[in-house]
């Protein structure tokens, strides 16, 4: 897959436009989940993501081959969404709390229930420090490894699972100051 992706930054570079289209196809979806879980704006997402997009498009000259196209796009995002969080106070939402939960028929206790503990993961994350959520965005919803991480966010790896482990730490506390245990 990376041979491919290769040959089509090169076609991108040499002014064609419909290989650029297949790149954001592949990678539209990522982008714009780790947008917003960053940033917590759905509609900001999707602009975040466009101009994520646009500035991978006008910075493919300067990519090098040493590394996946997706982590050179990932960093790239998570840039986007740090220059947006700056501007205002963060506010993440987690609405699709589903991702997270065992999945069984739903009833409508375990709606409310859901409904509840999104709410409070919502809460959670926002209230987590900018550095910290990134980790957990990019490492829980991402799926990425530290090394992708390390590449992305310019912090050593053991530097971001100490990272990792104190913002999993800070969730528990507030997940369990807020009532909800983990059994």
């Amino acid at each position: 897959m990376q041979a491919e992706e290769y040959s089509l930054i090169e076609q991108c570079r040499g002014g064609n436009s419909e290989a650029y289209a297949i790149l954001v196809e592949r990678y539209q979806e990522m982008v714009y989940n780790v947008a917003c879980r960053m940033i917590g704006d759905r509609d900001a997402a999707h602009d975040i993501s466009q101009e994520s997009f646009l500035s991978a498009y006008d910075g493919l000259k300067r990519f090098r081959s040493d590394s996946k196209f997706s982590t050179w796009l990932y960093r790239i995002t998570v840039n986007k969404c740090r220059d947006y969080l700056r501007g205002r106070k963060p506010d993440v939402l987690l609405d699709e709390v589903s991702e997270i939960l065992p999945s069984k028929a739903p009833d409508p206790q375990d709606l409310l229930y859901r409904k509840q503990l999104g709410q409070t993961l919502q809460t959670a994350l926002g209230a987590l420090p900018e550095d910290y959520r990134e980790v957990i965005v990019l490492k829980h919803i991402g799926g990425l490894d530290y090394k992708e991480m390390e590449s992305i966010l310019g912090v050593s790896a053991n530097a971001l699972k100490v990272r990792t482990y104190r913002a999993r730490e800070m969730l528990k506390k507030f997940l369990l100051e807020a009532g909800v245990s983990n059994g």
